[in-house]
């Protein structure tokens, strides 16, 4: 018997593309910065990073808050300023693990999914790329992986 293949969930990427350029105006004024900040260049990824560090104060607040407007605008603004400026396109490699189905974007928030989008170079292969919230998270890193320190910052989308 032929195992049945998963439904591809890149269809959520369009989708979750689209909802977050319609509500661009609404989270520039949820952000509450002055007219002009949000114009995708790497000093409004630093005043957005300031916005983050103040609002936030931790890994959990960030996951108990990942569906918020601001969040997911955040999310979305800090991939599309390197679409911007490094050529970058969107994509979504979701994974869970063995024997899970595979989750639509942010549908899981399960430790060991990923369910959010990432950027990466036209050509990249699965999984080589940069996931935004990932890089939202390691704002609040001392150290990394490996017990190293680390000192992460948005604008490091821009240098990887």
């Amino acid at each position: 018997m032929d195992e049945i293949q998963q439904p591809s969930p890149a269809p959520d990427l369009p989708g979750w593309l689209a909802a977050r350029s319609e509500q661009f105006a609404d989270w520039c004024r949820e952000t509450g910065a002055s007219e002009g900040t949000w114009d995708f260049s790497a000093a409004s990824l630093e005043t957005l990073e300031g916005l983050i560090r103040a609002r936030y104060r931790g890994e959990e607040q960030i996951h108990a808050d990942r569906l918020s407007l601001f969040l997911q605008g955040a999310c979305w603004y800090v991939g599309e300023v390197a679409v911007r400026h490094r050529g970058y396109r969107w994509h979504y490699w979701p994974f869970a693990g063995p024997g899970e189905p595979l989750p639509a974007i942010f549908a899981s928030g399960e430790p060991g999914v990923i369910d959010s989008p990432s950027v990466g170079a036209p050509r990249a292969k699965e999984g080589k790329g940069t996931d935004p919230l990932g890089l939202i998270l390691t704002l609040f890193w001392t150290v990394d992986d490996i017990d190293e320190p680390v000192e992460a910052h948005l604008t490091d989308i821009l240098t990887d």
